[in-house]
């Protein structure tokens, strides 16, 4: 089955589509999975999502056909808006768009799944197989719990891995806890007056602003670090004006991520953040507009899924590693424990 894996990541790689376009890939992946003959597919799930579910083989004993545990495990189907530039014989074949986070492997991963479970169903276990759109943007697993159909899915436990660069291959990689941070990006946007670069006085000129929040924001950050060292802020990017001198501007933007390992942490920053703004924009004369996108939940393990990881772990006689602090990183996986307990893990590369 190896190689045929192989073949199969290597076409996923070479035809990458981005978050909530992934309908080739959907497709795609739905044939692989109905060659393995799962007893329900679903497709168009949170959007493009996909899921199959294999039940147990029928027993003449009618006890023995009790379903007692329903198991989710997950892979994701978008990729990322980046160029490329490996010189790969099966590199993507997208412009602008590359499998460059290793969903392709996840997905060739969990169609391997498929195949043992078509070989041999689990006693008494349900096995729910789903391929997630849209979890580079945050909003594929928010989707899916949206979605009426994945909502009557009665999952009692969920599970996932992430290929981890900079482990040793192979490698399986666990955390108590909280194991990727949660994250938000902001935007701030500065509404001034433009004016004639010689009257700046009769425009409304937001660098000061832009400089002031930005420091302070900054400055309140350094400090949460300090005591917590999964809480950072990060500056994205900050346009304001043109290469000119003729005009001062009067419209400026500038955006930040945060993460941290608590959600609560996250909610409380972002309410001091526009109690800041709010104070700013008194200062500036004009109007400070603030926008969340790409909220990421932390992804909180469950400790009976990790004692279940790691006991799968040394059966398989596979190296473990126990990092001390949280992935910096933000993972859509844990929007799903509002659900079901869910345990991710990483898998060196």
């Amino acid at each position: 089955m190896t190689e045929s894996l192989f073949n199969l990541r290597k076409h996923l790689h070479q035809h990458p589509e981005l978050s909530g376009q992934e309908n080739r890939t959907a497709e795609f992946i739905t044939k692989e999975l109905k060659k393995r003959n799962p007893d329900e597919i679903l497709e168009g799930l949170g959007g493009t999502g996909v899921v199959a579910i294999f039940r147990p083989s029928h027993k003449e004993n009618e006890k023995d056909n009790e379903i007692k545990k329903r198991i989710l495990f997950r892979a994701e189907l978008d990729a990322i808006a980046v160029s490329e530039e490996t010189q790969s014989d099966y590199g993507s074949q997208s412009d602008g768009v590359m499998h460059g986070c290793g969903h392709d492997g996840h997905m060739a991963i969990l169609i391997g799944l498929a195949q043992k479970l078509s070989e041999k169903r689990p006693d008494q276990t349900e096995v729910i197989l789903l391929f997630q759109p849209a979890e580079e943007t945050g909003e594929g697993a928010i989707s899916l719990l949206n979605d009426e159909r994945f909502q009557k899915l009665k999952i009692d436990c969920g599970f996932a891995l992430h290929n981890l660069p900079g482990f040793k291959e192979g490698t399986v990689i666990l955390r108590d806890g909280t194991f990727a941070c949660a994250s938000v990006g902001v935007e701030i946007t500065f509404i001034g007056k433009s004016s004639h670069a010689a009257y700046p006085e009769q425009g409304t000129n937001p660098a000061r602003s832009l400089i002031s929040l930005t420091t302070e924001i900054l400055d309140r950050f350094e400090k949460l670090n300090q005591k917590d060292p999964s809480t950072i802020v990060a500056v994205t990017f900050a346009k304001m004006g043109e290469e000119a001198f003729g005009i001062s501007p009067g419209r400026a933007k500038m955006g930040f991520t945060i993460r941290s390992a608590s959600d609560q942490i996250i909610r409380d920053e972002l309410k001091r953040i526009e109690g800041l703004a709010e104070s700013e924009s008194q200062r500036f004369g004009g109007e400070i507009r603030i926008k969340s996108v790409e909220p990421f939940a932390a992804t909180v393990n469950d400790k009976s899924g990790n004692q279940l990881v790691e006991r799968a772990a040394k059966k398989l006689d596979l190296k473990m590693e126990w990092p001390d602090e949280p992935f910096p990183w933000s993972e859509d996986f844990g929007r799903f424990r509002e659900k079901f307990p869910i345990t991710l893990f990483g898998l060196g590369a």
